[in-house]
């Protein structure tokens, strides 16, 4: 007997193969904005650190995962910093009494011991982390904020404790632009022992009209600091890079230009 949770996913990849402009198929991937605060002044984000406090009040994530439950394969929680969501352990001890794969798109400086234990009991989890450097001072240019050697700490103590569990993935994240192109090769280095499902590294396009700062001294010139303006310089440090995973046994994603 087919379930009809497949029988749905076959009808709306059908729908949306044919382009349909109607799709009566129930989606299967869901993504969940469930607030806009967070704690740092990411330069290619809100440089100015001031986030909204808006978020998805409690009985209003209960009623939509409600609706959404019987279809849903994948759940994707974003935010702002979604670890600093109010009510994060009741999602998390929700989302773990089901088979649903959740990823969460994090920062990890709320990374903690209690939050890494809850995500732990999680079905399946891809945990996708931004750090974005390689290094102390870069970090803080790019994220505004020191954090970083807490970061490295906490997401040390996830990954050591999620390396029996393969249904739990540890996914290293590296926005590149022209002030941490130069620690790229080192991020690999870095991410290596913490064992990563996958390191990513994607660019910073559509910004060469910025000029910020987020206080830590230095402008961000959009002009300068967006891929798109040293296209070839970035090619070669990603082709460098995906080179440097292979020969390291670390899986990766790269994207070039």
């Amino acid at each position: 007997m087919i379930s009809d949770d497949v029988i749905d996913r076959h009808l709306i990849e059908r729908e949306l193969a044919q382009k349909s402009p109607v799709v009566t198929g129930l989606p299967y991937y869901y993504q969940v904005h469930l607030n806009k605060l967070c704690n740092q002044k990411c330069i290619m984000c809100m440089p100015n650190g001031r986030h909204p406090h808006d978020e998805m009040p409690l009985d209003n994530f209960l009623a939509f995962f409600d609706r959404i439950r019987a279809s849903a394969e994948h759940l994707t929680l974003i935010g702002g910093e979604p670890l600093m969501y109010r009510w994060i352990d009741e999602v998390i001890e929700l989302l773990a009494k089901t088979q649903i794969a959740v990823t969460v798109i994090t920062n990890a400086t709320a990374l903690t011991e209690n939050v890494g234990q809850r995500l732990l009991s999680l079905h399946e989890l891809n945990l996708r982390c931004s750090i974005d450097a390689a290094t102390r001072s870069t970090y803080l240019k790019i994220h505004g904020t020191d954090h970083f050697d807490r970061v490295a700490a906490q997401v040390r103590r996830f990954s050591d404790l999620a390396r029996t569990k393969p249904s739990l993935r540890l996914i290293m994240h590296y926005v590149v632009m022209r002030e941490n192109l130069g620690e790229v090769l080192a991020f690999v280095d870095f991410t290596k022992p913490y064992h990563p499902y996958r390191v990513e590294f994607h660019p910073v396009r559509h910004t060469t009209h910025w000029n910020v700062d987020n206080g830590t001294g230095w402008e961000f010139r959009g002009s300068e600091q967006s891929c798109e303006a040293f296209k070839d310089e970035y090619n070669e440090v990603m082709t460098q890079a995906k080179i440097k995973c292979e020969a390291e046994r670390v899986p990766y994603e790269v994207v070039l230009l």
